[in-house]
């Protein structure tokens, strides 16, 4: 007899990443170990700082964001095949994350990057922790890509955006998968008279965070529908909506046992100022699921070798 794992797959999502947060805390709290972990992009790197055990740094870390904090941490540059270099964020990471080799983490860990050189998915699940997580989360134009072993990597998400084929090879026996895109729209006409899910079926609609989360989600809705889209989101949506065809192909051969979808669409790809908002979500989200997540609780099952 051998004890089954459980294995947590966390997706792609920019900004709305800080939601990983919420929904692992909640997990957590909820009474569930997580046996193993897979990232792509940010899902990468919130799976790196839990796996290290070092996600109460990074939560810390990103509450304390303001919007200049963000802007300061933004490296321009042009002639490193994107828009931002990405040293400044990854220095701030590496001292957070002192692991300097994946097999270091307290669990098995795995990054999902894309090998442009050959077009395939590449898992990373040795060698460099931060080389990792820095080539899986190169969004292909806004972040330089990666070299590795004489290879350029970027983006995971290109090819696999919610890494739930990493997680089962990882020896992960139950997946919990994190999808942080099924939102992705140019603009939100429903949030104004539909209430979110979340909202619906949460204790949290009545609270003062479900009413300023309500108001939050119609003031953002009403400033885009009268806003002409800017390059950096036309270029960051097309990107997301491409990412949703290849999730939805994926996840219709290998389906996660668990499907969690945090709801945050008014957090936009370069919003990293508002993890209060994701990390909310991620635990709204969690709560969600609890009826399909409570065999989990009550027992770790069982299963022949």
């Amino acid at each position: 007899m051998r004890q089954v794992k459980v294995g947590l797959a966390l997706g792609s999502g920019a900004a709305k990443g800080w939601a990983h947060i919420g929904v692992i805390n909640a997990l957590e709290r909820a009474g569930i170990k997580i046996d193993v972990v897979a990232g792509s992009s940010v899902g990468a790197l919130v799976g790196a700082a839990y796996a290290s055990h070092h996600l109460p740094r990074m939560e810390t870390w990103v509450r304390s964001f303001r919007y200049w904090d963000v802007i300061r941490l933004m490296d321009l540059s042009w002639r490193r095949g994107g828009l931002l270099r990405g040293d400044r964020v990854f220095s701030h990471v590496r001292r957070l994350v002192s692991h300097e080799k994946i097999e270091q983490c307290s669990l098995p860990f795995g990054a999902v990057a894309t090998n442009l050189s050959t077009g395939r998915e590449l898992w990373l699940t040795e060698g460099d922790l931060h080389q990792a997580v820095r080539a899986s989360c190169s969004m292909p134009g806004l972040l330089s890509p990666v070299e590795w072993n004489g290879y350029w990597l970027v983006d995971g998400a290109v090819v696999n955006p919610v890494p739930i084929s990493l997680t089962r090879a990882l020896g992960a026996d139950i997946v919990i998968a994190v999808d942080l895109q099924h939102d992705a729209h140019l603009m939100h006409q429903d949030l104004l008279s539909v209430t979110p899910v979340e909202e619906r079926t949460s204790s949290a609609a009545t609270s003062g965070w479900g009413v300023k989360l309500r108001q939050t989600l119609t003031r953002a809705t009403q400033r885009k529908m009268n806003q002409r889209p800017g390059a950096m989101e036309i270029m960051t949506t097309s990107i997301q909506v491409l990412e949703n065809c290849v999730k939805r192909t994926r996840m219709a051969g290998d389906p996660p046992d668990v499907l969690i979808q945090p709801f945050c669409p008014q957090i936009s790809t370069l919003d990293f100022h508002r993890a209060a908002e994701a990390i909310e979500a991620g635990r709204l989200a969690v709560e969600k699921r609890m009826d399909e997540l409570l065999p989990l609780i009550r027992h770790k099952l069982s299963k022949d070798e």
